[in-house]
Parts: C-alpha cells; structure tokens; sequence
C-alpha cells in the first residue's frame, strides 16, 4: 500500500518549510513504509548503500555520490535490505514561492521536471563534497534557526537547487528543453491534477487560451508526441500506480480515472502496455 507523508510543518516550534534528515534516521518509516507518497519536494543524498529507489517508473542503484528528486505526488519505492546512509533535504514550495518574484522557481527546475529524464544525479567527488558542504550549512542554520531568521535558509537552499540542477542540465541537456515555455510548464501542471477526471486536448487549451492545434504543436515541439498521447501517458502512469500500490479492484480503478466501464479501460490499458491490468498487476506483484 501507498504511505501518504506530508510536512511536519512545526517540527521546530515555529513554521519552518524545510529540513535537512539522516536517512538513517527514516530506518522505521522506510522498512515500514517502503512505497511512499510526499507532498513535498525531496532530494536524497547517498553516501552508502545498496538495493534500489524507484521513483514512478525509473528504478536506480543505491550508492555512494547518487541524488535523487521527486517532486509532490510522485511514488517512491525503497528495495533494500538494509536502510542506506545518506541526507534527505525536504521543503514546501511555499518556502520560496512567497518569497521570490518568481513563483514557479521549483518547477521550472529541469532535476525536478524530469518526464523521461532518470530522477537521479550522479556527481564526482568534489561535486559530492560540495554539495555535502552546502547540507551541513543548511543544517547549522536549521539547528540555530529563529522565527525571523529565513533568508538566509531560503539563500542556502536557492544555491543547493541551483548547484544540482546546472549538473543534471549538463547530463541530461535534454531536460533544459523543458523548462524554456510558459505553456508547457502550465499543461504539466494541468495534466497532473487533472488527467484522471479530463483528457479532452480542448480542455488544456482552453486553460492555457490557445488553440488546440497550437497545443499540440508545442507538445510535439517538446515531447515529440502528440497532446493527446501526453495526456494519455500520464493516465496510464496513474493507472500502473494504483495497480502495483493499492488493492483496488479493476472496476474501482476505471472509476477512479473516470472511464466508462472497466472493460473500457482494460483495452485502453492493454494497447497501450501490452499487458491486461490483472497480468500488469501480477507481473509487479509476483
């Protein structure tokens, strides 16, 4: 099952939208709760592991110099014997977003607009060390923090963010793409909250007022698929998410994603997957 985990807002006495964990200090959640859902954006810092974190669909190594993103609403799956050393850095987007005249900073990071991009970094040493620097100041600053006293966590965590996704940028100089246009930041955005209830294109485009055909220009601009296929992809990853995470019955998934009948979206999902849900289901969970 799913493990929804959301901020500990008060955590330090006053409001703080951020804080900086040992990963061995999350050992009961992780062995308790190995697939997790957040409602917060998290970066996970390997210094010594093994197993596997999967992140949606992208399954990567445990170890030494690895980061990990996910961003809000993402599943997150843990496979380890052993809970791994390492740092989590957490926060609200709240914390920047009343801040800068830019509200939408986070999102237009490439390391956390991932889309076909592994959602993992892999750095060389001194970038490691670097970055491990940066953590033990946000940490002393945390630790120290009084109620007026954010800017300067606020400026930490700015520099961290930008540190780690120029380097993502330079190893997958395909995801810079897209965080370059307003509208497509906007679909994403849409099409995540919005795609288990509507896959209508027009209704995209009449959120972003442009045209349909505009939209689906942009989409393959970016994507190289179709708007219709976009939104369609992500319905399909939600659908996988409840299939291999929940115990929800076919009919009750079809209904949750606003389909007709479930006869109706075991075909859909079958030509899309190749697989019937039920053998989708049983493959993931032998």
């Amino acid at each position: 099952m799913i493990t929804q985990y959301n901020f500990f807002r008060t955590k330090y006495g006053e409001e703080l939208l951020i804080d900086l964990i040992r990963l061995e200090d999350l050992n009961k959640y992780i062995k308790s709760s190995p697939v997790q859902r957040l409602s917060y954006y998290d970066i996970t810092v390997i210094t010594d592991g093994n197993g596997t974190f999967t992140i949606d669909d992208h399954e990567q190594e445990l170890k030494r110099g690895n980061i990990f993103f996910s961003s809000p609403g993402q599943i997150r799956k843990w496979n380890t014997n052993h809970t791994p050393k390492g740092f989590v850095l957490i926060f609200e987007d709240e914390f920047l977003s009343t801040f800068f005249n830019d509200t939408q900073f986070t999102k237009h990071l490439s390391c956390f607009n991932l889309h076909d991009s592994p959602p993992v970094l892999e750095l060389t040493a001194s970038e490691f060390l670097k970055l491990i620097e940066l953590f033990q100041n946000i940490k002393i600053e945390i630790l120290s923090f009084k109620k007026n006293d954010k800017h300067i966590l606020r400026a930490l965590l700015y520099q961290t963010l930008i540190f780690l996704n120029r380097k993502f940028i330079a190893v997958h100089p395909e995801s810079n793409k897209n965080a370059e246009n307003r509208y497509m930041h906007r679909f994403i955005q849409l099409v995540e909250t919005d795609c288990s209830q509507n896959r209508n294109v027009d209704y995209y485009a009449q959120q972003l007022y442009i045209t349909s055909g505009h939209l689906n220009s942009l989409v393959k601009k970016h994507y190289g698929i179709s708007a219709k296929k976009y939104i369609l992809n992500k319905m399909i990853l939600e659908a996988k998410r409840l299939l291999q995470y929940t115990e929800m019955s076919i009919d009750q998934i079809a209904n949750r994603l606003h389909y007709e009948n479930a006869n109706y979206f075991a075909k859909t999902f079958k030509q899309h997957t190749g697989f019937t849900p039920l053998n989708f289901r049983k493959q993931k969970n032998p």
